[in-house]
């Protein structure tokens, strides 16, 4: 029933906020202690994890556990997952850099206060805390263009690792008669990139404009 999801997804914010401060916690630990060359020793594993958790939520829309759209879920997901699962954890060489050390503090800041967000949306059933509620809908503003920004020079960047180990990618003669090139599918992808993504930030500033409305009214 109903209380039985919401105990679940009060479980289940309460773990991803958990463990999204611990993301965020290992990227500083790690480069302040052990240099941006440890980043991934120190950090990837726990990303990653973090990542294959966060699958779940495209499951909670599907089964209409929660509000948000399957579609939007997943799209969100496999955005994060094509650069983190798909690119970072199979080239060592993209994994200890600025960049990458840039992205994972823009992720798990922006996870840390949406889980908890969410969290405390079931807790007190509507009434979150306004100072969060201000936090969640204008924190997106500058981490949503530099993740971008993040993920499309990791994306270029890895166009030579791609091309030459041939990563993901599925050569002709085989028994399926289907041939796919995970490198040209990133080229195409960097070039749309902008356009899927503009749509999310613009949709992001909708909501926000909403939920100011809603602040200022109460």
């Amino acid at each position: 029933g109903g209380g039985g999801g919401s105990v679940y997804l009060v479980l289940y914010n309460g773990v991803m906020t958990i463990m999204s401060l611990l993301c965020l916690a290992s990227v500083f630990y790690t480069c302040l202690n052990r240099g941006v060359g440890k980043l991934w020793l120190g950090a990837g594993k726990i990303f990653c994890v973090n990542q294959l958790l966060a699958f779940l939520e495209t499951v909670h829309a599907a089964l209409g556990l929660s509000r948000s759209s399957p579609g939007t879920s997943f799209a969100q997901w496999i955005g994060k997952s094509n650069v983190l699962l798909g690119i970072l954890y199979f080239i060592p060489e993209l994994q200890n850099t600025a960049v990458t050390a840039t992205l994972l503090l823009v992720w798990s800041t922006g996870e840390i206060f949406r889980y908890y967000y969410y969290l405390l949306n079931i807790v007190f059933m509507g009434q979150v805390p306004k100072q969060l509620t201000l936090i969640r809908y204008n924190m997106f503003i500058p981490l949503y263009p530099l993740g971008m920004l993040c993920e499309l020079y990791l994306m270029y960047t890895s166009q030579p690792y791609l091309e030459e180990r041939k990563l993901h990618s599925l050569e002709l003669p085989n028994t399926l008669n289907f041939a796919f090139n995970y490198s040209s599918f990133i080229k195409y992808l960097i070039k749309v990139y902008p356009l899927v993504w503009l749509p999310m930030y613009l949709h992001m500033f909708k909501q926000r404009s909403s939920k100011m409305k809603k602040l200022k009214a109460a």
